[in-house]
């Protein structure tokens, strides 16, 4: 949405298979393949001036990579954080480097998307035109069976998945 608005955008993901999706269907200017790559010196070469904004569902070491690299008032919205695998022990745990946010006069704030259910139609209406016109693409990985259900949920966790993960339940017979 960000590229369909004019933005550079560069896309953090963790394999080649992912990395080409994101450059060559999504159309991103760049994609990090953080397994494979430095993300801090690719960023630093990426967007020599800083990031300006950073839409994170990952957080952990990917955000403070990002961190480390904000624009002046940069806007950082938090909407996951998978990399704490969700768990008691590393579920909330501050970035180490959160002061940039200070430093950089950034602002850090949560995406809850009932927080804008007023905007839904409008969102509808453009979301489903670039859509329809090819401009918007969507990744899915369908595991069939609610039995699947657990392997594609920890899928998720072990980047099994390119894009949305669902789960078809079959109606009952």
């Amino acid at each position: 949405m960000a590229r369909l608005r004019g933005c550079r955008v560069i896309g953090i993901a963790g394999g080649p298979r992912k990395v080409d999706w994101v450059t060559r269907v999504a159309r991103f200017d760049a994609c990090i393949d953080y397994k494979s790559e430095d993300v801090r010196a690719r960023l630093r070469d990426l967007a020599p001036q800083g990031v300006n904004v950073v839409f994170d569902n990952v957080g952990g070491p990917v955000l403070e990579a990002a961190l480390d690299h904000l624009a002046r008032d940069a806007r950082v919205v938090l909407s996951g954080s998978i990399a704490s695998g969700y768990k008691d022990d590393s579920y909330g745990v501050a970035p180490r480097n959160y002061m940039q946010l200070a430093f950089q006069r950034a602002r850090m704030e949560g995406f809850i998307f009932p927080d804008h259910v007023s905007r839904f139609p409008q969102a509808f209406r453009e979301l489903s035109t670039w859509s329809a016109q090819g401009q918007l693409v969507c990744a899915e990985t369908l595991a069939e069976g609610l039995e699947q259900a657990p392997t594609a949920l920890r899928g998720l966790f072990e980047g099994h998945n390119l894009g949305k993960q669902l789960v078809r339940v079959a109606a009952p017979d």
